[in-house]
């Protein structure tokens, strides 16, 4: 007797309610689903691949306009359980440049995880840890940068590391959103590995923002900020503020 195959439940189209804390209630219309990619593990595939517990919402143009659903009540958000899932991460995709691709669920920790160099994944989860990223920026990450080496485009301020003349560097952004402290990117020395993108910030009562992207689209970083947080505030149904 042969067991199920284990698949995606949702479809292109249908509308999900998933709730990371009281003050972000994500509400959407999902979109493309992403193709599995099977990895080779010692214990063999189906012991870690869990479908029925990823929150993907889908892959959009960087321009996407979504449906606004109207907000519940603050008590109704305070009732709603919080989505169980493994890890607790809601993840989409972002295309730039009118490329298109299809997705692949390929892990945001692995060096190939980019299914085409305009694409940018993105992954949001809760955060409770305090401080936000500038502080940490300043407070940790400068401690190793040469700050008399800054080079700023775009509102992106990028260092090279301390004693060293290759490509890694590490920046840090003004968010479009003023309610944000920033965000730090890490441009590793590996042409070939994407840059990695991370916010710890206390709107919704915390939430910590990773993305990751080609480095050639560094000068978009201004641009894929913008609509991360406004897809956010758009599918978001809380009315806690």
């Amino acid at each position: 007797m042969t067991k199920d195959k284990k698949q995606d439940p949702y479809k292109e189209g249908d509308i999900v309610t998933w709730k990371i804390n009281d003050h972000l209630i994500l509400k959407a219309e999902v979109g493309e689903r992403r193709e599995h990619v099977v990895t080779r593990t010692p214990k063999g595939e189906a012991e870690f691949y869990r479908p029925q517990y990823e929150r993907y919402i889908g892959q959009f143009p960087i321009d996407y306009q979504p449906t606004r659903f109207e907000k519940i009540s603050e008590s109704e958000a305070r009732d709603m359980p919080i989505s169980k899932h493994s890890g607790r991460r809601y993840e989409f995709n972002l295309m730039l440049n009118g490329s298109w691709v299809q997705a692949s669920d390929r892990s945001v920790y692995s060096n190939d995880t980019l299914d085409h160099p305009d694409q940018v994944k993105v992954v949001v989860n809760n955060y409770s840890l305090g401080g936000n990223t500038k502080q940490s920026f300043d407070n940790y990450s400068m401690l190793e940068l040469d700050a008399d080496s800054a080079e700023t485009n775009n509102r992106v301020t990028c260092y090279p590391f301390k004693g060293k003349h290759d490509n890694q560097r590490r920046c840090f952004g003004e968010s479009e959103n003023s309610l944000i402290s920033g965000y730090e990117i890490y441009i590793p020395i590996t042409k070939q590995v994407p840059m990695f993108v991370e916010y710890r910030e206390s709107i919704y009562n915390g939430v910590k923002i990773n993305w990751y992207a080609d480095r050639k689209n560094l000068d978009q970083a201004q641009a894929i900020d913008a609509a991360i947080w406004r897809l956010l505030d758009t599918w978001n149904i809380s009315s806690i503020e």
